[in-house]
């Protein structure tokens, strides 16, 4: 297990994105949160993340461009997605492309939380 497993938690909406973060806090992780993709690579170039957790739609870029953006310089960064839009085309090409898995919003938290802890053990 590594000592300082980190996620980064980036959404559009700051309630959001905050909401997350003092919950994760709360379970016991480190936690950094973005508002868009490009506050999220410069949080990933100042600080070791674990796992990313992203919104899918953003103004910026979208999630799956953003994972994209992360894989050369963070190939070992586990990306999970969030969205409200359970049938989406970006969400096909995310999972095709290496994403982990799609929470759908609202999120069960048990199942993040629960999801987080085991990728923290391995």
């Amino acid at each position: 297990m590594s000592e300082s497993f980190s996620i980064l938690v980036v959404d559009d909406d700051p309630s959001m994105a905050n909401s997350l973060t003092d919950i994760l806090v709360v379970k016991g992780f480190e936690v950094h949160a973005a508002y868009c993709g490009a506050e999220a690579l410069q949080i990933l170039q100042e600080h070791p993340v674990d796992i990313m957790l992203t919104d899918v739609r953003m103004p910026d870029m979208n999630g799956v461009e953003l994972y994209r953006a992360t894989r050369k310089t963070h190939p070992n960064l586990r990306t999970f997605l969030m969205t409200a839009y359970a049938a989406d085309e970006i969400i096909q090409k995310g999972m095709a492309e290496g994403i982990k898995t799609v929470f759908n919003k609202p999120m069960d938290i048990n199942l993040l939380v629960s999801i987080f802890s085991a990728c923290r053990r391995l």
